[in-house]
């Protein structure tokens, strides 16, 4: 009998699902449906029939023990002002009043151009006597004046919820979804709690009334397991915690493809891209984590976390137009204008570039001129970065997005001949010397090489130099931020990999990469790689508060309230990991625990000790010398050396890198300039306090302790943001607890 796990991908367009294999992670059934936005059961009607699509090609034996979606609901909900108006029941005594009606008073809100969310509140007193027949008589009217959801709002009700939780209860009586601030976080600030929490309840009905449909639907279908979300922040939820916080669901399609990219990915630091049809997601991994943040909705502070994803108007669908005298890209998509790539024509269709004629259209009022191509039978077909990609022979041959480069090549062709009637012309120098790269790859030119000057009337040569503009026009969009978000994270002098994902990944992804200087890889499966994600995602929660100088015990205190609510979910006790950080000047303390369902039977395929470094240096810099350092039993320690000559070589410089590999050769941690000690379980306290005594620096500030990670067995625990050597000190013990005293122990050390 096998285990599946079932993943689903709710995008713009499609929804895709996929059954892995519990144990090897293998796809042994993929199914696509339309996503059904305008359904009367909206995005639930589609999630169902792709379900029942997948389930017939499925075995009867087959268990079915993890199932998880992810979501554009929430995004789209926002984005498109489709929300319920918000009342805010504001609960203070006659002396702060004032200032708690200040913090709530938010009045119309613009999520986007033209597109509002609808707020009203009242401050209630909770100590009047009467006070929950007023509030109910409160929100009565409020239900009257077209409120659809409530949010209750008390100054410190993260210390003592009681009264916020009481307002959730009436508002439930008298028919009204509703959430509390204290469920959205657990720090101070009553004015961005509530902004969180407004946005959260905006939402409720409709996620709910999706969420209920959809799970009763898969139940009489007979699927067992329960039905998970994807969470904004890449770990994924149970449907009861969706209903409380559905605002945790933003931007979950790029978390799931995010997920997928943290189980597969060889590298620690990564920049992964996935390429749909209209836009492209982008997003950090950085020592194998995805970078998050705190997200901003309608130019409001929230308290949400999600994964610190750029998105770009350009991707593999994106029509090739014109501005004046210049070529353009995009925004607009060939899937929303409503034309098929001439990559894809069918055979035959674009033969003869001399028989095609170039239009231009603007599909939509505002749009500016995009061209296509007249195929002799008065079909039109798109040039799109993809159609670019595939007339340069970009796409390998089992890729994805590899369409006929024949028929491509005459659509170019065409478009040659239309552009030099005009009086354009390609960057041809600029165009040579990249041919001349490519060439000197694959010897495609001969002896001959490149033409030197401009050829005029050879359009199948101008028709390729124009497809090099389009991806270079795609490249110009898109390397500004992968150059901003290496500045933003500190990523300077590490060795960065571009991992593409999604059905345009092959059209965006290699040419950038080589533009970029960078590694690059497409993902296996990339044209489902989020509901791939959805289906490996790990149960996740994430716990804040406001400590000023937090204790041993304060940690200690929130770590195991992290681990308890994934523990509640459903995660392995086994599968469970807890990282602490501590942001210092904002008096934050942070756990975020999150563990695997039904995943611990995996086993990780180990590599032999050659096969291992030969995948290192697949990850690290060509010019690196490694050295094998140790093993915690189950990592595996390297450090790489390279050597920068300068002056005709009369002045050397070495650089060092600590790199951690996991026995499947995947790089978990590279530290750069990082010293490392190792020893025992048994004698983590004295190598601690060894460690703490030589590396502690001392300034203005204080004592500056460095950031050490831990390395014990199976265990990699982050200890870089904690502040304290007693901080240090007990979680590392708390971490290790249970290990036997003779576990090997590898500390890795950055000083201050």
């Amino acid at each position: 009998m096998r285990q599946l796990r079932i993943g689903i991908d709710v995008g713009g367009t499609f929804t895709h699902a996929v059954a892995l294999d519990n144990r090897t992670l293998e796809v042994v059934a993929h199914q696509v449906a339309p996503t059904t936005h305008t359904h009367p059961q909206g995005v639930a009607a589609g999630i169902i029939e792709v379900c029942y699509k997948l389930q017939e090609r499925l075995e009867s034996q087959d268990k079915i023990v993890f199932l998880a979606h992810s979501t554009t609901q929430a995004t789209n909900a926002l984005l498109e002002g489709d929300v319920a108006k918000v009342g805010i029941v504001g609960l203070a005594g006659a002396l702060e009043a004032l200032k708690v009606k200040g913090d709530l008073s938010l009045g119309r809100i613009e999520l986007t151009p033209g597109k509002f969310l609808e707020t009203e509140s009242i401050i209630l007193d909770p100590q009047e006597e009467g006070f929950e027949e007023r509030l109910r008589e409160q929100l009565k009217k409020m239900q009257g004046r077209g409120v659809g959801a409530v949010v209750a709002a008390q100054a410190f009700s993260v210390d003592d919820p009681q009264g916020e939780d009481e307002v959730e209860r009436v508002a439930r009586e008298v028919g009204l979804p509703a959430c509390a601030t204290h469920q959205m976080s657990g720090l101070y600030g009553l004015g961005a709690r509530t902004q969180t929490a407004v946005f959260n309840a905006s939402i409720l009905p409709k996620m709910m009334e999706t969420a209920l449909m959809t799970e009763k639907a898969l139940q009489e279908g007979g699927l067992e397991a329960p039905l998970m979300v994807m969470r904004s922040d890449g770990g994924v939820m149970s449907l009861e915690e969706m209903r409380r916080r559905p605002v945790w669901t933003l931007l979950s399609g790029p978390a799931a493809g995010i997920a997928a990219c943290l189980m597969f990915l060889k590298a620690s630091d990564a920049l992964f891209l996935e390429v749909g049809g209209t836009s492209t997601d982008i997003c950090l991994v950085k020592d194998g984590r995805a970078a998050v943040r705190s997200a901003s909705i309608g130019g409001r502070k929230t308290y949400l976390h999600t994964l610190d994803s750029r998105t770009l108007g350009v991707a593999g669908g994106s029509m090739v137009g014109l501005e004046g005298e210049r070529l353009a890209l995009g925004p607009r998509s060939a899937h929303l204008a409503g034309y098929p790539y001439a990559s894809f024509a069918p055979e035959g269709e674009l033969i003869e570039a001399s028989e095609l004629q170039m239009q231009q259209v603007s599909p939509f009022a505002g749009d500016h001129a995009y061209w296509v191509v007249v195929g002799p039978e008065g079909r039109k077909w798109a040039l799109t970065t993809t159609c670019a990609a595939n007339r340069l022979g970009l796409i390998p041959l089992q890729g994805y997005s590899r369409g006929n480069r024949a028929q491509v090549r005459e659509a170019f062709s065409a478009l040659a001949r239309e552009l030099a009637q005009r009086g354009l012309k390609p960057r041809w120098a600029e165009y040579r010397r990249w041919l001349e790269v490519q060439s000197a790859l694959d010897n495609s030119l001969g002896e001959e090489g490149p033409p030197q000057e401009l050829p005029s009337g050879d359009w199948e040569q101008l028709g390729r130099a124009w497809a090099w503009e389009v991806l270079e026009e795609a490249s110009r969009q898109v390397l500004p931020t992968l150059e901003g978000l290496k500045r933003e994270y500190h990523l300077e002098g590490r060795k960065i990999k571009l991992l593409g994902g999604g059905g345009g990944a092959g059209a965006i992804v290699p040419y950038l990469a080589e533009r970029w200087g960078a590694p690059w890889e497409i993902a296996q499966r990339a044209e489902v790689i989020s509901a791939i994600g959805a289906a490996l995602a790990m149960v996740r929660e994430s716990l804040e508060r406001n400590i000023m100088d937090p204790t041993p015990a304060d940690i200690q205190a929130l770590r195991q309230q992290a681990e308890e609510a994934v523990l509640k979910m459903g995660a392995d006790p086994q599968s469970i990991e807890v990282r602490i950080e501590i942001e210092a000047q904002k008096n934050i303390l942070r756990a975020i625990a999150q563990g695997s369902i039904e995943f611990s039977n995996r086993q990780v395929q180990e590599l032999s000790p050659a096969e291992r470094l030969q995948t290192l240096q697949a990850a690290g810099p060509p010019e690196s010398q490694y050295q094998y350092l140790g093993s915690s039993g189950y990592y595996h320690l390297y450090q790489g050396e390279v050597v920068h000559k300068r002056l005709w070589g009369l002045w050397k410089s070495v650089e060092r890198t600590l790199w951690l590999t996991d026995p499947s050769g995947s790089v978990r941690l590279q530290a750069p300039g990082a010293s490392w000690e190792k020893g025992r379980v048994a004698e983590l306290m004295p190598l601690l306090e060894g460690i703490l005594e030589r590396y502690t620096s001392y300034g203005d500030a204080g004592a500056l302790v460095p950031a050490l990670h831990l390395v014990a067995g199976h265990k990699l625990c982050d200890l870089s943001s904690l502040v304290k050597g007693e901080q240090i000190k007990e979680l590392a013990r708390a971490e290790v607890e249970g290990l036997e005293g003779a576990t090997p122990l590898l500390i890795l050390i950055k000083r201050a």
